[in-house]
């Protein structure tokens, strides 16, 4: 990373999920925390982006903003810091409510945030019972991830990595034995849920399957059959052969972007089964092929002739990274997400410039949240 930085952000933020400010919504993308040169690390700064909260890591600290957190000038969950004195490397993972827990990737082990009142929120060991579900695991867990729908899906290291899915979390950490469980063919990369269903990027291969609701089989990016059901994680097939740099989700719509740095969609238009007027990405999900034939995932081209570097997704809002250094966004800025201003509703199906490096600024990484958008900004 470079040798200083600032987040910026934009959006919603009436549980003051985007720091200091009291704000409900930052209409322009504004200065939310500096990071000092010593305490930039190598991983992502944006940890996690909920509805309601988010985490940013500094490298040497880790900052909450939102629900459960404190001041927002407060440093948090200094507990989580390792023998080395930096955060440890995991995931936080939480719902609408807020923040609800850490994986810890080295030890594969559970941490719970408990909030004893506004100033007094740690995160703690989730102890397992002789009896638990866990406890009858020979590996450690690798990844979580919470659906919209509470569904939870957690991947454990066994002789071979299984998938596991639970009702909620609360039935995983109750000790609930799992509704499905699955065995995969090699490690995962990531895990990432939509409102309704989950997705994986494989280690190796590079390759993504999908699985979860069959009511939304759009969701999935494939279309389910007798031998490669909803609930069984299968590969999209429209995407064997492309190797995925990175997957990401939210809410109706998932992303895949490759390694040659293309990007391609699939999700569920929204107004069609809760008789909504309208979503941003309609224009992206209801193209059709030189068949005339709907397309289950969807290549996307924002115009520039520029390969994409990332992507972050939100409810009604997608923002990439062009390697050009140049942000762009599309879809809603009802709230303020893209950073355009009061006065813009929406990029009207186009997408649009949100940032453009300047001198002495380069966007190293980027992130959304279902109705805000973080930019980290470094030296460059």
């Amino acid at each position: 990373m470079a040798s200083s930085a600032k987040v910026l952000a934009a959006g919603f933020n009436l549980h003051r999920q985007l720091g200091p400010s009291t704000e409900g919504i930052l209409n322009h993308f504004t200065e939310i925390c500096s990071l000092a040169k010593e305490d930039q690390g190598a991983g992502r700064v944006i940890q996690c982006a909920l509805w309601s909260a988010t985490i940013i890591d500094t490298g040497m600290h880790l900052i909450h903003y939102g629900i459960s957190g404190t001041n927002p000038d407060r440093i948090l969950f200094d507990h989580l810091l390792g023998s080395d004195g930096k955060p440890r490397r995991g995931t936080f993972f939480g719902d609408v409510s807020g923040v609800k827990g850490f994986l810890d990737h080295v030890a594969g082990e559970l941490y719970i945030l408990h909030n004893n009142g506004k100033n007094d929120a740690r995160f703690e060991k989730h102890h397992v019972s002789t009896y638990d579900f866990l406890a009858g695991i020979e590996g450690k867990v690798t990844h979580i991830a919470i659906a919209g729908n509470g569904m939870t899906c957690v991947i454990t290291s066994e002789r071979q990595p299984v998938i596991h899915v639970f009702a909620d979390i609360g039935s995983l950490l109750e000790g609930s034995d799992p509704i499905e469980s699955y065995q995969t063919d090699g490690s995962t990369k990531t895990l990432v849920a939509s409102s309704t269903n989950f997705n994986t990027l494989a280690q190796e291969r590079l390759h993504v399957e999908t699985f979860g609701d069959a009511r939304y089989p759009s969701l999935l990016g494939r279309i389910p059959s007798v031998q490669a059901p909803a609930s069984v994680p299968t590969v999209i097939s429209a995407l064997d052969g492309i190797p995925i740099a990175k997957i990401s989700a939210q809410n109706w719509l998932v992303t895949a972007l490759s390694c040659e740095k293309d990007l391609y969609v699939w999700g569920h238009v929204l107004h069609r089964a809760f008789h909504v007027d309208h979503s941003c990405f309609d224009e992206l999900l209801n193209r059709v092929n030189e068949d005339g034939r709907s397309e289950d995932v969807h290549l996307i081209d924002i115009g520039e002739s520029s390969d994409i570097e990332d992507v972050a997704v939100g409810d009604d809002h997608l923002v990439v990274l062009t390697t050009r250094g140049e942000v762009w966004g599309y879809g809603s800025n009802d709230f303020g997400q893209l950073g355009l201003g009061p006065g813009v509703k929406s990029t009207e199906a186009t997408w649009v410039p949100i940032y453009k490096p300047s001198q002495g600024n380069r966007v190293v990484e980027i992130a959304a949240g279902p109705l805000n958008t973080f930019l980290v900004v470094g030296d460059g």
